[in-house]
């Protein structure tokens, strides 16, 4: 973890070399069908490398997200390959065939879900927002609270449109990266930023001399999204239903066997609140029926592949 801010990655990403576009074909495994895959065999994943959810070490996929999606992809018979990029470019890296799938907690929203096909969650983190510790707040913030403050997210966040329309923020900001943004609290440049959540606190935890601190944010049904617990999902290309069902299936199986609360653990996030989803679910009725069904553009009656997570 990086202890400076001055010319480094405060998220310290690994590079990796983009590969481009493979002919698509399927594979069989020994114990799986065959999946249609960018790359034969190799399940393509598009990341931004925000810690603890994703990053590249030797070359492997590692952080919460990225351990469960390797251990699913094991399961499915695949090799995982990561894809680096900012966070703005991967929907259309998906949407375009240039991956296979999405990670690194990604928030569900109903225009995501009519452009993606979503798993089911993996987690629900709560939204916060980063501050110094000399800001007056310290049990929650409601939106109100923010009038005179300047206001900053990550674009291609699901918050962005609700941050726009903080009533009386004095600026809102958006950057390209994470530690962009951080670097602008960090300097008083900004009042809040409004980021992922395991990532501040991870963040936080290796540089406690920052300074920094994250509160609550107070429910506001005037702003659901910017205020309401987050379904954490992975996001798939809408026309390859079998792969996204096959993934589902692996969600399932983290549920089941805790496996998405041991690899959380392992990066220091071990609040039973990820585990609570939020009340209401606000996929029910959207792209989830009350029975789980897959609604929405991409509705279609889901493979078993259950037998693959025995």
């Amino acid at each position: 973890m990086c202890g400076s801010i001055s010319r480094r990655r405060l998220l310290c990403r690994a590079a990796v070399v983009g590969a481009g576009i493979g002919i698509i074909r399927t594979h069989c495994a020994s114990a799986a069908p065959a999946f249609k895959t960018m790359e034969p065999q190799v399940l393509t994943v598009a990341m931004n490398g925000d810690m603890p959810m994703t990053s590249i070490r030797d070359g492997k996929l590692i952080g919460t997200d990225g351990e469960m999606i390797d251990a699913i992809a094991q399961k499915l018979g695949l090799s995982v390959k990561p894809s680096l990029m900012e966070w703005s470019a991967t929907i259309e890296s998906i949407r375009s065939g240039r991956a296979d799938i999405m990670l690194g907690n990604m928030g569900w929203t109903p225009v995501r879900a009519k452009a993606l096909l979503l798993t089911d969650a993996v987690y629900y983190p709560g939204k916060f927002a980063v501050m110094k510790h000399a800001k007056p707040f310290s049990e929650g913030i409601t939106v109100s609270a923010m009038k005179g403050y300047s206001v900053g997210t990550v674009t291609g966040f699901t918050i962005v449109p609700e941050l726009k329309r903080v009533p009386g923020a004095t600026d809102v900001r958006l950057y390209d990266t994470t530690d962009a943004c951080i670097r602008d609290v960090l300097a008083g440049r900004l009042d809040l930023a409004f980021l992922d959540a395991p990532t501040v606190a991870y963040l936080i935890k290796q540089n406690p001399s920052w300074g920094l601190k994250q509160v609550p944010v107070e429910p506001d049904p005037a702003f659901p999204i910017l205020t309401t617990k987050q379904n954490t999902v992975f996001g798939l290309n809408g026309e390859n239903s079998d792969l996204f069902d096959a993934v589902n299936a692996g969600v399932a199986w983290l549920w089941r066997t805790k496996l998405n609360e041991q690899l959380m653990a392992k990066y220091g996030l071990s609040s039973p609140s990820y585990y609570v989803p939020p009340n209401p679910n606000p996929r029910i009725g959207a792209d989830r029926s009350p029975d789980g069904g897959i609604l929405g553009p991409f509705a279609h009656q889901p493979r078993d592949y259950s037998s693959l997570f025995a």
